[in-house]
């Protein structure tokens, strides 16, 4: 077998990409732990299904769900969170949103992404004329 160097550091391996002094490891702690649980998961689903599409620029893929900082003052108070109390958007627009949990880098809890076409939200007005027909 051909040993391949490490991705971080170059020593000759005999498997994988890192050498055991350099696995970067499992860092990121688990959905429960971070306080998404089976109420949240049901939630969510029933808020992407009412709304399938992104509130912020219309897109109808990789939807989820953001909490404003008031779910989390609730979540914090022991008190469940409600279907008011988050918003559904796409990931790109998630992530352009920044953290909504109190204490943490990023933009203002809730604000929308600049520049952002507000496609969901713009409807075309249909005019209807003296004859019962529409224009």
């Amino acid at each position: 077998m051909t040993a391949r160097p490490c991705h971080r550091c170059g020593e000759p391996i005999p498997t994988g990409t890192y050498c055991p002094d350099c696995h970067p490891g499992d860092t990121k702690p688990t959905a429960h732990s971070r306080g998404y649980d089976a109420a949240w998961t049901r939630l969510s689903r029933r808020a992407r299904k009412l709304q399938p599409f992104c509130s912020d620029c219309g897109a109808t893929n990789d939807l989820q769900t953001d909490h404003s900082p008031e779910a989390w003052a609730r979540k914090a108070r022991g008190k469940p969170i409600r279907l008011t109390d988050i918003d559904v958007v796409c990931g790109p627009c998630n992530r352009a949103r920044g953290q909504a949990r109190p204490g943490r880098e990023g933009k203002r809890p809730g604000q929308r992404p600049e520049g952002k076409a507000q496609k969901a939200l713009h409807l075309e007005m249909i005019t209807i004329k003296g004859g019962g027909g529409v224009a």
